[in-house]
């Protein structure tokens, strides 16, 4: 029987890898390390995956995780959202109610400054004109009678004079009011991204709808016989019902995506008569 051929001895040994920290000042061999290919392949793995565990126990242990994309449910970051508009309503408040103790104690310590000015008849006669003390002429006094009759039954010529002492706030900061000429029946505000709604003044909230077309809208009654009406909302944080101060959040006006600005409609109404708001308030 033949003999098969025996097969060739491979004397290749493995291929192995060598790390050297040379003194270049001797080129002296300091420190030398030397593995093979699966020594270096476990090596890069054991460092990869140490670097993940310290990159995971980072997210996880610390507040960094929120800054995370789809860490955050909906609602959580909703509610964040909520939140922080309430702080700054509270903040608002704490404002207007330091200035108003810091007022009274000027009152009531006597720290106001008051000028006094005692004018002569003479004088008062030199600074007016002559013709603003002499009779009035049968033209005007027709014109007047005109004027009376014709805005007799018109209550807006009333709001002017009852809105006296009244100091309305503004319900969206930074928005802007386009030109639109004559203003009917409110205005049209254009509010930046993620933008708060306030009541004007104190009043109650008579109403909270949604409809498709304007979404939420809140009315509110004022002293006065006053109606505030905003409309556009996104979000709001009263009910029917609640007691609302000058200044308090009654909602969110947030932008729709693709769109860094949203649309929101402020209504003034006195007695049942609409009114032009920017003649009331500064925007």
């Amino acid at each position: 029987m033949p003999k098969q051929d025996q097969p060739a001895h491979d004397f290749r040994t493995p291929k192995r890898f060598r790390l050297s920290f040379i003194n270049e000042n001797t080129f002296n061999v300091v420190w030398t390390i030397r593995m093979s290919r699966i020594k270096v392949i476990m090596a890069i793995a054991a460092i990869i995956a140490a670097m993940w565990c310290i990159i995971s126990t980072i997210i996880v242990a610390t507040p960094i995780r929120t800054l995370l994309p789809g860490y955050l449910k909906g609602s959580q970051r909703q509610e964040y959202v909520i939140n922080n508009m309430r702080i700054d309503s509270l903040f608002t408040k704490v404002s207007i109610t330091n200035s108003y103790i810091s007022n009274l104690t000027d009152i009531l310590t006597g720290n106001i400054d008051t000028i006094s000015y005692t004018a002569s008849p003479d004088s008062i006669r030199q600074i007016l004109p002559v013709d603003s003390i002499t009779g009035t002429s049968d033209r005007e006094k027709q014109f007047v009678r005109q004027f009376e009759e014709k805005e007799k039954f018109n209550l807006s010529v009333l709001s002017p004079i009852v809105a006296e002492g009244m100091a309305f706030y503004t319900p969206v900061k930074g928005a802007v009011v386009p030109e639109t000429g004559k203003v009917s029946s409110g205005v049209s505000l254009v509010t930046p991204y993620t933008t708060p709604v306030s009541s004007i003044y104190d009043g109650t909230v008579i109403e909270c709808y949604y409809t498709s077309a304007t979404e939420n809208t809140v009315i509110v009654q004022h002293p006065n016989d006053f109606i505030s009406k905003y409309s556009g909302l996104s979000e709001i944080f009263i009910t029917k019902g609640d007691r609302l101060h000058t200044g308090d959040r009654i909602g969110i006006a947030l932008s729709r995506p693709g769109n860094d600005s949203r649309l929101i409609k402020f209504e003034l109404w006195h007695n049942g008569t609409p009114l032009n708001p920017l003649e009331y308030i500064s925007f």
